[in-house]
């Protein structure tokens, strides 16, 4: 039985799919993944990342949820296994480089829908219903004008943490509040909207790789992730939001 090893972020761990479901594939078996706890590492702008606790197991039920991962254990010691972190020693496989690809060597042949197939699903998809699921995270804290949500506010609901919510809440207009115990469950609730709107987040990563129809708000340099497959735009103006907006109502009612 194959097992991987990660001790990044939400979101690190959710594009790491890509590769590791592309080996689980080529051995025909599902593999276990092992979520280690208070493990520093280091992204390429010097910043620690640490998978905390708290944030494995709100991931773990979404990972236990895909037929080709077997078992998610969690562990704050040793783990035997490939290690995906591996990356962060070698900077030229980050550099430049869209996240999903870190995980892989520079040497392998990546089809170019690779990355536009969903790596995520949740069982028994719910009803839709008319919500924009909408999250700003403070981590990346580009200032985006966000006006044309404005029109849409009825059909808002917030997905993030509280304390984003409030944030979101003081600094453009009140929302519903719809929070959730765990990673799975946020994927249901997004299934059942017509879309997501909102920064890079390992809220986006879930949209991301179960290709909810979605709308990524960048800065006008960029990130480490494009979106791919399904409906899926990316916005740097207020002018391109609210064209975006149009299309993602319009296409997915």
């Amino acid at each position: 039985m194959f097992t991987f090893v990660h001790s990044g972020r939400m979101g690190d761990i959710l594009y790491s799919l890509y590769a590791a479901k592309r080996i689980s594939a080529r051995l025909a078996e599902p593999f276990d993944y092992v979520l280690r706890t208070g493990v520093s590492a280091w992204d390429p702008s010097g910043r620690p990342h640490m998978m905390e606790v708290a944030d494995a197991e709100f991931l773990k039920p979404l990972l236990e949820a895909q037929s080709y991962i077997r078992e998610v254990r969690i562990t704050a010691g040793r783990a035997d296994g490939y290690v995906l972190d591996s990356f962060r020693r070698n900077m030229n496989l980050v550099i430049g480089r869209e996240i999903r690809l870190w995980y892989y060597d520079q040497r392998q042949h990546v089809a170019p829908d690779e990355f536009s197939r969903p790596v995520l699903a949740a069982p028994d998809a719910p009803k839709k219903k008319p919500w924009i699921a909408v999250c700003f995270t403070p981590r990346y804290r580009q200032k985006f004008d966000l006006s044309p949500l404005r029109k849409y506010r009825d059909r808002i609901v917030f997905v993030g943490l509280p304390e984003e919510h409030r944030a979101f809440c003081r600094d453009m207009f009140p929302v519903e509040h719809h929070p959730v115990e765990n990673a799975l469950e946020l994927l249901r609730f997004m299934q059942s909207c017509t879309g997501f709107v909102g920064n890079v987040s390992g809220t986006f990563a879930v949209a991301e790789c179960a290709k909810i129809p979605r709308v990524l708000c960048l800065a006008p340099d960029g990130g480490n992730v494009r979106p791919k497959g399904g409906f899926c735009r990316e916005s740097r103006s207020s002018a391109s939001l609210e064209i975006h907006l149009t299309q993602l109502l319009e296409e997915n009612q």
